[in-house]
């Protein structure tokens, strides 16, 4: 009798404990372009798929539109990453994947050493990239250490951009002035 309560009384703890570490995934909040944020996330938590240390973003965008995303370290031991995933989730943090679908997330794309670092005393680049939206929808933005300097908690900035109306138009004029002046010559 009292093996079967102790036994149950193991059980009950463990179970406990393993709820306890769970963490649903908090977003900490919204990269819809154009946007400018801060957060700060783990040395190594996006190298080392710890969903604990990374920050997770939401970000709306129209399929077809392009989003650039970037990340500039605010300490010179940080060295930051990034993954775009299609869709929103509440999964725990502990089924984080920096490389591939999780939580009922579609992975997208990764960015790390694009650029230079932003400040140059730091290990490695820093993220920068573009993806063209596959649907309209909500997309999740990880954002973690790579192979930072130390383990602890680093500060960094996000920004999302989308090209401007009048950015496309300029191109599109340039081109067809390029156009024309290619017909004139073949004249």
């Amino acid at each position: 009798m009292k093996i079967s309560s102790v036994s149950g009384a193991l059980a009950l703890m463990f179970a406990t404990a393993a709820s306890v570490q769970a963490a649903e995934v908090v977003y900490a909040g919204d990269l819809s372009p154009p946007a400018v944020q801060t957060g700060s996330a783990g040395g190594f938590s996006w190298f080392m798929d710890d969903g604990d240390g990374v920050e997770f973003w939401r970000l709306f965008a129209t399929a077809g539109s392009t989003i650039t995303l970037q990340v500039d370290r605010l300490e010179a031991g940080f060295d930051p990453a990034l993954s775009i995933y299609s869709g929103l989730t509440s999964a725990d943090t502990a089924d984080f994947l920096s490389y591939g679908d999780w939580g009922g997330l579609s992975f997208i794309d990764y960015f790390d050493d694009e650029n230079p670092a932003s400040i140059p005393t730091g290990p490695a680049g820093d993220p920068f990239g573009s993806f063209v939206a596959p649907v309209t929808g909500f997309y999740t933005v990880a954002v973690g250490g790579s192979l930072s300097e130390e383990g602890g908690l680093y500060g960094y900035q996000i920004t999302a951009s989308v090209p401007e109306p009048e950015t496309w138009a300029l191109w599109g004029l340039g081109l067809a002035a390029l156009t024309l002046r290619r017909r004139r010559r073949q004249d």
